[in-house]
């Protein structure tokens, strides 16, 4: 299992990636609208190290949770009125300030606030075409019982299974290779489970001798499944061998990978607003959101998966990464076009302190609930 130093660098680097593509999105969207980017930084202040390229600075910086783009305009006429105080002349501001952010179109600002969050969905959606295409770990019989819960079907009775057993069968069916027999694990789990109420006889080696156990298989509420109960309720462990690929080829592969990033887009908003619920007490609290420590502790446990896993998890991490960015609160991407589009009705800025008072207000609420989440994250950690 993954260290903590492990666990915490190896979240860092799938935080860097993630967020540096999202910069990258914003970056490229502002050179070609002819914006003047100041500096595209590799993690947060104080800076390491950097060369200035094309007029714009480019900064390895010495906190490495992401990246930011500075943009000239990104505060309104703040910058014009510093060059000011440096004693340029009134054309000299004006011709530098051609390329503020804040003196492009509505239009424009918007697709270059909007550029992170498609660079983050393009992402998950080659990171999930890729993995698509890569054989598909999966698990075959025989399986070995690893734990058993207490008062499950798999604990009482007259012989109940015991850790180290090793289910061959259920009913009339076995693991083999001829037809009709059982080829992967989840096939003999997915008969187990369609039985539920129905009594069922697990075949099993012990001590190296074959015997049959009755179990029933109970049925269960999905919140019940989501804390872990299973139908009979034991733990198993099995050989992992190389299956086909989920997708026959490149061209299936990218439309799968747009379905699922399209489909996990559509839920995450819904999934984001039970959890608040659930957090504010407004809604049961199912406690399945995940934090950064949540989050750090899963990307450690996802490492030691195969190539496919970790695909996958870093292609969801991108789609709720732009989701996420992409919600109309301050001071995340969607916020910053609301302020946009409100300015743009109002055919006036925002007063500066008015607009820095909404994105404070914005902040502070979303640490308050990173907090509240890290909290359910904390609890979760082993030993805890």
């Amino acid at each position: 299992m993954m260290g903590v130093v492990g666990t915490i660098l190896a979240f860092v680097v799938v935080l860097v990636i993630l967020v540096l593509v999202h910069e990258l999105g914003h970056f490229i969207a502002a050179k070609l609208a002819g914006i003047t980017v100041e500096e595209f930084g590799i993690g947060f202040p104080p800076r390491l190290a950097s060369v200035i390229w094309r007029g714009t600075r480019y900064s390895l910086n010495a906190i490495p949770l992401g990246g930011f783009v500075k943009m000239l305009g990104e505060n309104g006429e703040s910058d014009a009125e510093r060059m000011r105080s440096r004693g340029l002349s009134a054309a000299a501001v004006e011709h530098a300030m051609a390329g503020a952010f804040n003196r492009k179109p509505i239009w424009v600002r918007v697709l270059v606030l909007v550029a992170g969050v498609a660079m983050n969905f393009v992402l998950a959606v080659v990171l999930y075409a890729v993995a698509f295409t890569q054989p598909v770990p999966d698990h075959v019989g025989p399986l070995t019982v690893t734990s058993v819960q207490p008062g499950s079907p798999a604990a009482i009775g007259k012989s109940p299974l015991l850790v180290g057993d090793r289910i061959v069968g259920v009913d009339d069916k076995r693991f083999g290779i001829g037809k009709g027999d059982f080829h992967l694990a989840r096939q003999l789990t997915d008969y187990v489970n369609a039985r539920a109420g129905q009594g069922v006889v697990l075949w099993i080696v012990r001590n190296g001798h074959q015997l049959g156990v009755s179990v029933t298989p109970r049925s269960l509420t999905e919140a019940q499944r989501e804390q872990g109960i299973g139908p009979v309720g034991f733990g198993w462990e099995s050989p992992i061998v190389d299956g086909p690929p989920t997708a026959s080829g490149p061209f299936q592969a990218a439309d799968l990978a747009l379905q699922t990033a399209t489909d996990n887009a559509v839920q995450i908003p819904g999934a984001l607003a039970k959890t608040v619920a659930g957090l504010l007490g407004l809604a049961p609290n199912t406690g399945e959101a995940r934090g950064p420590i949540g989050i750090a502790q899963v990307t450690g446990e996802v490492l030691q998966e195969p190539l496919v896993t970790q695909l996958l998890f870093m292609g969801l991490l991108s789609v709720n990464l732009a989701i996420l960015n992409v919600l109309p609160f301050p001071p995340l991407d969607g916020g910053r076009v609301a302020v946009v589009l409100l300015e743009a009705v109002r055919r006036r800025r925002l007063p500066a302190e008015r607009e820095a008072l909404i994105y404070l207000t914005g902040f502070l609420v979303l640490i308050t609930l990173v907090i509240l989440i890290s909290i359910q994250d904390i609890a979760r950690l082993p030993g805890s």
